[in-house]
């Protein structure tokens, strides 16, 4: 059934109307008594159990140490009234004490939640506490949040079966003040040497009288804190607070039949305090938090599980304030023990009687056979110990004793303003006189502070603020009647023509390493400061700056190179942060200082500017600005095509790409690569240093697309990467070409004989020869006998232009190399000779070097009469006309043909190539004027005329007459006669031709 909880349900509601002036805020709602109603449902027992409840074998979720066949005593219950917290309680028997329950809440949509474990309530009334109430055993309160549905599952581990099982479910009504409590009620309620935390009232939260049944009993004294939590849910709001408070209450009140709360004081998870049982937080009120323990004892629970999960710092600290400022009232030593005599019953560890020896601040474990306050809030009782005992710590004494025993802090300070006052953290206490304060703490002791300084740190925030409580006395008497005063977290420091600027930590130790304000930097003009990204701090000085960060260290900047880097950024610059100091060079002449990605390097001469990266590292390698390249006299700059990065120096620029890595130009080369367009010209980027040829005659650096050479005597030329990779085959400067002595230049004047010139050919001169370069041709140099070959066969105009390097033949003893016009081929035994032409293209058919030919003797040449080409080989020779064409002539036919006169002899110009006769037996080769036939047989002859036509018609060699074996001779009466193998033929004057077989 429902039964309704006595109180008042007056709801305050107050409204107000928001104007533009004057300015009016409605008033928030006064918290008012919450009435609270709860549900009791019954259960029974496993052995007798209720109408609405049942028994089933085992849990729907398993719960450790309880069989799957355990009995479980279950009740669903759906569509109830609105509750926001669910117990389990059961007849009060010391003999049960292992009853776990699970439950799962349905909220108003229909849906139901997961399974949760709810154990037996940590907190318990004293055996013999007179509540006016039956008291009943029962489980922790489990916060659920508003529902409409309930399912409960009650088993036991060990030990009796509860009986007459009853589950409560509790609505804790609603207030308008429970989001918006304004401040805490309670403050200051008792004259403590340690100022009370604020603490939020009974009535704040909602307390209805009307539910208490017990009448507030006290102890003694109070001796010790007992460390509680809740066991409830984590996972509430702010504003859920007081509602859980109130449902709490009328469990412990009403269900479990203690007549009130049982805590002194709950901490939920923001930090705030809360009023717990009636009676006076100041008094020595009994609570209900510690069965057999309760007495003498403070109650603190924190609101909420810690098994696992780690009290959060805000709810550590406020519990640690409110046991040191109850300490405070009875003076307990928080790092202390007492002797507490159990009183027994409920989840007493001790039987009644026992005296047990405790710490001051313990945890409800250490009495009761329980878990709380939870292994992670367990764990922090000794940082709870360490907080209080600070806490406790009154430094109010060294404030009034520094003033009576200095005179001269009398007569400096004067008269009392306000008396001396511990400090509102606690730790520690102050005064203020006409003429200053003094500030004190156990730690750091009593020190004056007055003037500018005291203005400066009050504008901080006194000791609440980053330099905590003053380690000296504000001291006078700098340099430049400057002032100054150290503190725990740091120091002020003060003069006329700066003011009064804070500096510390790493900055403050590296300054005074210098020798504070007698350094050059002289005194701070800004307080210490944290960079707007957070990495560093720093503070300025009159001549200077210091920059600090846990990676760089402290260092000190000023003049031209600080300059300079403020220029850039600051600590957001491309540079990062200062590693070095700004020092002098070497040299002398300038000064630099070393930063995270890159430097500031400065002399009168070129001014400051940055370098970083791998141009910074570079010219590092080249000896900094005692290298070839001197000081930067540009900053460290992208190019315009964004590709790449440079530095110009005195002595020349390192430029840096990711294609082509870092590298140093300088001199000739430096400069003629920058009148070709830097890295937007024909070149490119530099992939090499400027370096010196092995011979120590010429510089050069080679580039993405071609290198440059400069030599004094040669001048420097521009190559491009065709020309290069020519010239690097053939050796580079040691090899046959020798050093460049041109730039590369379009190749000029069509040729007269030969090939024309290719689209696109381009020369470059060289010592030793030339390297042309055509799209179609390719990249090929002319050098040695090959270039002496071409120049004599008239140059490019005849020969044309190369198609291939200098080549080695297939045999091994000779070279040549190819040109859009002829050939040039050359061995040891026959020297260096141009072919081209019909010639070349015959020789060629016949196997070039490696046939019957063999290599050229003569170039090609012209005729004595002009009319055609020739060229001599070791085998032979092929001659050539436009109306003969090119043919070979070779061996005894050769010879015979020479012997006539060659071409302008009787028998003219070849017409054929010296061939085999088809018997194998010899060879022939006719000609303009006759032919030649050769054979063992009958020698060489020369045959023409009508001699020949008439052997045609007897079927040449293979005929009735066979080989010649004769000239043709003169005989009598004016006609010749020719001999052959088996005849003879006789031309008569007339020009008849007669055959005589034999």
């Amino acid at each position: 059934m429902r039964r309704s909880i006595a109180g008042s349900a007056a709801f305050v509601v107050l409204t107000g109307t928001f104007l533009v002036l004057p300015v009016y805020a409605a008033p928030a709602p006064e918290p008012v008594p919450v009435e609270t109603t709860a549900e009791e449902v019954s259960l029974g027992s496993v052995e007798q159990p209720a109408p609405e409840a049942e028994v089933q074998e085992g849990t729907t979720e398993p719960v450790a140490g309880v069989p799957d066949t355990a009995p479980a005593l279950t009740v669903s219950r759906t569509g109830t009234d609105e509750f926001s917290l669910v117990g389990v309680t059961w007849a009060a028997d010391p003999a049960v004490a292992d009853v776990r329950v699970q439950v799962r809440v349905q909220d108003a949509g229909g849906a139901w939640g997961e399974w949760t474990e709810v154990g037996p309530e940590d907190a318990d009334q004293n055996p013999d506490a007179d509540s006016r109430a039956e008291l009943r055993g029962g489980t922790a309160p489990l916060w659920t949040g508003p529902s409409t549905g309930v399912e409960a599952e009650v088993v036991t581990r060990s030990g009796a079966a509860p009986t007459d099982v009853q589950l409560d479910l509790i609505d804790p009504g609603e207030s308008a003040a429970d989001d918006a409590l304004g401040t805490p009620d309670i403050q200051d309620t008792a004259d403590a040497a340690l100022a009370m935390p604020d603490v939020y009232s009974r009535a704040q939260w909602g307390a209805d009288p009307a539910l208490m049944t017990w009448g507030a009993e006290y102890a003694p004294t109070i001796k010790a804190a007992t460390l509680h939590h809740t066991a409830g849910a984590n996972d509430y709001t702010a504003d859920q607070v007081p509602a859980i408070l109130r449902g709490i209450y009328t469990y412990h009140a009403q269900t479990r039949g203690w007549g009130d709360i049982g805590y002194n004081v709950l901490v939920d998870k923001f930090g705030r305090l809360w009023e717990g049982r009636a009676g006076g937080l100041a008094s020595t009120v009994i609570g209900a938090h510690a069965g057999g323990f309760n007495t003498g004892t403070f109650g603190v629970s924190m609101l909420g599980t810690y098994d696992a999960l780690t009290p959060p710092p805000a709810t550590v600290d406020s519990v640690a304030a409110i046991i040191a400022w109850k300490f405070s009232l009875f003076g307990v030593d928080p790092n202390g023990t007492t002797v507490l005599t159990s009183g027994g019953g409920g989840t007493a560890k001790y039987a009644a009687g026992t005296r047990v020896t405790l710490p001051t601040i313990f945890g409800h474990r250490d009495v009761g056979n329980t878990t709380c306050p939870g292994n992670a809030g367990y764990a922090r009782l000794g940082e709870i110990r360490g907080k209080v005992a600070a806490a406790l710590t009154s430094a109010v004494p060294l404030v009034q004793k520094r003033y009576d025993s200095d005179a001269a802090v009398r007569s400096q300070l004067g008269a009392v303003t306000t008396a001396p006052t511990r400090t509102p953290d606690g730790t520690g206490a102050y005064a203020h006189y006409a003429g200053g304060s003094i500030y004190a703490t156990a730690a750091t002791g009593a020190h004056v502070v007055r003037g500018a300084i005291r203005d400066k740190w009050a504008s901080l925030g006194w000791e609440r603020g980053g330099l905590g409580y003053p380690t000296s006395d504000t001291g006078c008497g700098l340099a430049g009647g400057g002032c100054f005063q150290h503190f725990t977290g740091g120091s002020i420091y003060w003069s006329p023509a700066t003011g009064a600027h804070t500096v510390g930590g790493a900055i403050r130790d590296r300054w005074a390493g210098l020798n504070w304000e007698y350094s050059a930097l002289g005194y701070p003009t800004s307080d210490w400061t944290t960079t707007p990204d957070g990495a560093a701090q720093y503070v300025h000085f009159q001549t200077g700056s210091i920059y600090w960060s846990a990676a760089t260290g402290a260092r000190v900047l000023s003049g031209a190179v600080y300059d300079k880097w403020a220029s850039t950024g600051w600590e957001t610059s491309p540079l990062g942060l200062p590693t070095s100091d700004v020092t002098a060079t070497p040299d002398g002449r300038g000064r630099y200082a070393h930063f995270q990605r890159g430097s500031v390097y400065w002399s009168a001469a070129t001014g400051g500017h940055t370098v970083g990266g791998a141009i910074r590292e570079r010219w590092a390698a080249t000896g900094w600005e005692g290298g070839a390249l001197g000081y930067p006299t540009s900053d460290w700059t992208t190019t315009p095509n964004g590709q790449a990065q440079y530095v110009h120096f005195q002595g020349g620029s390192v430029y840096w790409s990711p294609a082509s890595g870092a590298r140093w130009l300088t001199g000739r080369v430096y400069e003629a690569w920058a009148a070709g367009g830097w890295e937007s010209g024909p070149l490119g980027l530099p992939t090499t240093d400027t370096a010196t040829t092995p011979d120590g005659r010429a510089q050069y650096a080679h580039f993405q697309q071609g290198s440059v050479y400069s030599a004094p005597d040669l001048g420097t030329h521009v190559l491009p990467a065709d020309v290069v990779a020519v010239w690097s085959r053939t050796g580079w400067e040691r090899g046959p070409l020798g050093y460049p002595t041109s730039a590369a230049a379009a190749a000029t004047g069509a040729a007269t004989t030969g090939t024309a010139t290719p689209a696109g050919m381009r020369v470059q001169t060289f010592q030793g020869g030339v390297v042309y370069t055509s799209p179609s041709t390719g990249a090929h140099a002319v050098s040695g006998t090959f270039r002496t070959a071409l120049t004599t066969a008239g140059g490019p105009v005849v020969l044309g232009y190369p198609t291939t390097d200098v080549l080695t033949t297939p045999d091994g003893t000779g070279q040549y190399q190819h040109f859009t016009g002829g050939s040039v081929y050359s061995s040891a035994a026959t020297g260096t000779h141009v072919l081209r032409g019909a010639v070349l293209e015959l020789w060629a058919r016949t196997g070039w070097e490696t046939g019957v030919l063999r290599y050229p003797t003569t170039d090609v040449t012209t005729t004595p009469d002009g009319q055609g080409r020739y060229a001599h080989f070791q085998g032979g020779s092929v001659y050539w006309t436009r109306a003969t064409g090119a043919h070979l002539l070779r061996g005894a036919v050769y010879d015979v043909w020479a012997r006539t006169g060659w071409e302008t002899g009787v028998l003219g110009y070849p017409t054929t190539d010296v061939t085999a006769t088809p018997d194998s037996r010899g060879a022939y080769a006719y000609f303009q004027g006759g032919a030649v036939y050769s054979s063992t047989l009958g020698g060489s002859r020369v045959l023409r005329g009508a001699v020949l036509d008439a052997w045609a018609r007897t079927g040449w060699e293979q005929g009735t007459l066979g080989w010649p074996t004769s000239d043709t001779v003169a005989v009598s009466g004016g006609g010749t006669r020719t001999d052959f193998e088996h005849g003879s033929i006789t031309v008569s004057a007339s020009g008849v031709a007669t055959v005589t077989p034999r």
